[in-house]
């Protein structure tokens, strides 16, 4: 597992980076005005059909059955590898008619609130972008095939690839003066990405399909997929549908929110792809074949040290955000409106990111053991949760409002998820010893806030601050034994080396 983790989380870093690179030329290119507006846009209502096929509802399925099927019966694994990419296979070429030709009408439902110019060019980048459903959904159903063989390094570099496609697309947009290499930047990266993936899952001999057909093999495989999938096929549908909504609702206050909500989540879904996705998708295969007594000490464990990195970096994001957004993207045309309302949207998220993150790995713990009923539940409540808080303040707090709602789903993910878990009592003594140290440092900084003049360079400021903030939360954290030892190990371990 650790193996796994590392590949996942060496993918995640660079993918991050390369994500950095594009966001800033983005920013700097194209601000927040139509062309990053319709960009955006058209990318997440391609994404939105796309994901309620490749969503953590259809892993959460196909990889602990297949895993089983290839423990109890090969033949059996193989027919079902071959039902699925006929099924995606269909899928695919009938996503890509429908966003394909019918693009002004899903533009409509996406994005309400513009017109003219952007509903233009955001229709053109539809039609684009829609060319990459099939390449897309064969490559997404070939990583979850590699992980369940133990190779984690497609899903890891699946990102990379579509950041570099991305940022030259962002490039070749700007120097050639035509937004709609935008959108071939996106769909060549999938096109690439997938042929990599095949030659690569070819050469493992993980593709290979059963040597003969059986329509009773076919009924049984597809019949358990069914079962464990039932529980589950409303969740994809609310999390994309809350998606739309989220992007509308930014549409109805200005095109520069809905370029503002991108640039805030690349942020905070940064900390999330660095601490929670390595641990939850190399746990999920590991997690299927142990007790639930097991796999909860296990998470409890996770838990106490992911609660202290998460805690404090959502804390630090909310208090220093306008710094972060000055220095990663105030450039070009990224104005000081831009910076306004992208720092408003993250504070708001920050509020919650931690949950989100701690969340997100008990989903997987709960998956692992086909409790998929439970995790209907607690995503519908969480996801529910948000879109009635955003319909209810994104007119009162604006793009605030949108942040906080993106809040409510993680801390109501994070709390149920730990109930189904019967892990929640477990929980609450990290809390106890983290909070408090947030607490008198937020009160040090009331106090002093007067006092120190801070440097006027955002650079040096924010790695002053930062600098402060990691040496008083190591300090803090070695207060407490738990904590105390680990750190000791940690230095010692260095050390040694």
């Amino acid at each position: 597992m650790k193996k796994a983790i590392s590949q996942l989380l060496g993918g995640n870093m660079l993918s991050k980076v390369l994500g950095l690179i594009r966001e800033v030329l983005m920013a700097k290119f194209f601000g927040t005005g139509d062309i990053n507006g319709a960009y955006r846009i058209a990318q997440t209502g391609t994404l939105v059909p796309i994901n309620f096929m490749t969503s953590d509802s259809l892993n959460s399925a196909f990889i602990p059955l297949y895993k089983k099927y290839l423990t109890e019966n090969e033949f059996r694994a193989s027919t079902f590898k071959l039902c699925m990419f006929m099924f995606f296979a269909v899928i695919s070429l009938l996503l890509f008619f429908v966003l394909f030709f019918l693009s002004d009408y899903w533009v409509g439902i996406m994005a309400p609130g513009i017109n003219g110019n952007a509903r233009e060019m955001t229709n053109e980048l539809f039609k684009i972008m829609a060319i990459c459903c099939p390449f897309y959904l064969c490559s997404g159903l070939i990583n979850y095939i590699s992980m369940a063989h133990g190779d984690y390094k497609p899903m890891s570099m699946r990102a990379s690839i579509q950041n570099v496609g991305m940022l030259l697309g962002v490039v070749a947009a700007y120097y050639y003066n035509n937004y709609l290499l935008l959108a071939w930047g996106f769909t060549g990266s999938y096109i690439v990405f997938s042929f990599w993936a095949v030659i690569r899952a070819k050469k493992g001999n993980i593709l290979n399909l059963p040597e003969r057909f059986e329509m009773a093999e076919v009924k049984q495989v597809m019949h358990s997929f069914w079962i464990t999938l039932r529980p589950l096929l409303l969740l994809p549908l609310i999390l994309q549908g809350n998606i739309t909504l989220e992007r509308a609702l930014a549409s109805l206050l200005s095109i520069d929110v809905v370029s503002g909500l991108d640039y805030a989540r690349f942020i905070t879904d940064t900390v999330t792809f660095i601490l929670s996705v390595p641990i939850a998708f190399a746990g999920l295969p590991v997690w299927s074949s142990q007790s639930p007594e097991v796999v909860r000490e296990k998470v409890t464990t996770i838990y106490n040290w992911l609660a202290l990195l998460s805690m404090n970096m959502s804390f630090f994001i909310f208090v220093y955000a306008r710094d972060i957004v000055v220095l990663l993207f105030m450039r070009g045309q990224f104005n000081e409106h831009s910076v306004t309302v992208t720092t408003d949207i993250i504070q708001g998220m920050c509020i919650g990111l931690w949950a989100q993150v701690i969340g997100y790995i008990f989903i997987k713990a709960l998956s692992a053991h086909l409790n998929n009923k439970q995790v209907l539940i607690v995503m519908i409540v969480a996801l529910l949760s948000n879109a009635l808080v955003n319909l209810a303040t994104y007119k009162i707090w604006g793009a605030f409002g949108l942040g906080i709602g993106n809040s409510i789903y993680g801390l109501v993910m994070f709390v149920c998820s730990a109930w189904y878990l019967k892990i929640a009592k477990d929980l609450i003594p990290a809390a106890l010893k983290i909070v408090p140290g947030l607490m008198i440092y937020t009160l040090l900084l009331l106090a002093l806030g007067n006092v120190i003049t801070e440097p006027g360079n955002v650079m040096v400021r924010l790695l002053v601050n930062g600098t402060l903030f990691v040496m008083f939360s190591l300090l803090w954290a070695m207060l407490f034994p738990m904590y105390r030892e680990g750190i000791k190990g940690i230095f010692i371990k260095k050390g040694l080396r």
